[in-house]
């Protein structure tokens, strides 16, 4: 008889889809498995594994990302509903094991309130005692004032779900798992030769192609470059129209994802070469790309290079900045530094497309990403906590 696990999602896609495949491989398995889902993620989500719904004051959240001092009582608020969901699935079928995304504050505290095994998801580059996103790239932008709001209004949190005399508000940003499953090849990892036997690095569950009603145009556009700012900060009106002015000085064509804060006729008149979409069949564009120019989200990156596609990364934020400096480590793209023109883009286009060397690299990667089953092995490493054999801390 299976197991029963709780995935514990955070409402964003970079998070939910680098996991979708590993949850169908438990529940194949033979295991019950059931995902928290908010009402945009419900419909993809339920058409793997069994839903937990809930309201989520991050489902459609943008603008307040950008912000931390937005940010910091979106997670709370957050947090508390997804507690609210999650302890109500919790009591109606008790779980073996919780499963939670890294930025799942909500999965963690589940576990140490129902004194469940907790198996925590990076689909961001893992920390650890060597390597932090927020020390090395000053991914958080939190201040004093901001952070010692939070601590007092996350003091009264674990006061109403009845936790606040053993946890700590420190504790909701600083704890640890029973195991860790990155999302990723050790290899992108910055220090990764730092990351002991509690961290399972694991083929990426890369995600079936849409077969979208654009695949005939992006079959038969060739050479083709993919432009995507990502789900979150994607309001940068220039650079869509500078990326979009780069692919036509070369004459190829271009597919672009814009988000929901630019609207195509903003970009400019465009001529059949471009295909401007709020949202991108990603997945099929990718798999008739020459190119991708893209923010350097982990998640879309890994999916650019799991088709072979040189990555061209324009880093917003922190943690786009190290994914950036992990691509040039390994020789698999260049960063655009900013400010860059159409000239500047058209030249590097041409460079990644006819570097002999940057080719063989990405084949060799290519492989590295899709030699193992889909799913298979973070369905594995699950299944080492549900056997009660975790490995000692890393």
């Amino acid at each position: 008889m299976g197991a029963r696990v709780l995935f514990a999602a955070t409402p964003a896609w970079g998070h939910v889809y680098p996991v979708l495949a590993g949850l169908a491989e438990l529940r194949r398995r033979g295991h019950r498995v059931r995902c928290l889902a908010s009402r945009s993620f419900a419909p993809e989500v339920g058409g793997v594994v069994d839903v937990v719904g809930y309201d989520s004051p991050m489902d459609g959240a943008g603008a307040e990302l950008s912000d931390m001092a937005g940010v910091l009582p979106l997670m709370l608020a957050e947090a508390r509903a997804a507690h609210a969901a999650l302890d109500r699935a919790v009591r109606e079928e008790r779980p073996d094991v919780v499963v939670a995304d890294v930025l799942s504050m909500a999965g963690w505290l589940l576990g140490r309130a129902h004194d469940l095994p907790v198996v925590r998801t990076w689909p961001v580059f893992a920390s650890n005692a060597e390597f932090s996103l927020h020390q090395d790239y000053g991914s958080r932008s939190d201040t004093d004032e901001s952070m010692a709001r939070f601590f007092a209004d996350a003091t009264g949190f674990l006061d109403e779900i009845g936790l606040s005399a053993e946890v700590s508000p420190e504790q909701l940003f600083d704890n640890a798992a029973d195991r860790d499953i990155v999302l990723f090849p050790r290899a992108l990892q910055p220090k990764g030769e730092t990351f002991g036997p509690r961290f399972t690095f694991i083929t990426p569950c890369i995600r079936p192609a849409e077969r979208s009603p654009e695949l005939a145009w992006l079959r038969r556009s060739k050479p083709l470059a993919v432009v995507s700012l990502g789900t979150v900060f994607n309001e940068n009106l220039g650079f869509f129209r500078t990326c979009v002015g780069g692919v036509r000085r070369l004459g190829w064509h271009c597919a672009a994802a814009l988000g929901d804060k630019v609207a195509p006729h903003e970009v400019g008149p465009v001529s059949e070469r471009v295909l401007l979409r709020a949202r991108l069949p990603m997945l099929d564009a990718l798999a008739h790309a020459s190119a991708a120019v893209s923010h350097g989200g982990l998640t879309s990156t890994i999916e650019a290079l799991a088709q072979g596609v040189p990555v061209l990364v324009a880093p917003q934020i922190g943690e786009q900045r190290a994914v950036a400096d992990s691509v040039e480590r390994l020789g698999l793209g260049v960063r655009l530094r900013e400010p860059f023109t159409a000239g500047d883009l058209a030249d590097l286009l041409q460079r990644v497309a006819h570097d002999a060397g940057l080719a063989e690299r990405l084949r060799a990667f290519r492989h590295e990403l899709r030699r193992g089953r889909s799913g298979g092995e973070f369905a594995d490493a699950v299944e080492v906590v549900l056997d009660g054999t975790t490995e000692g801390e890393g």
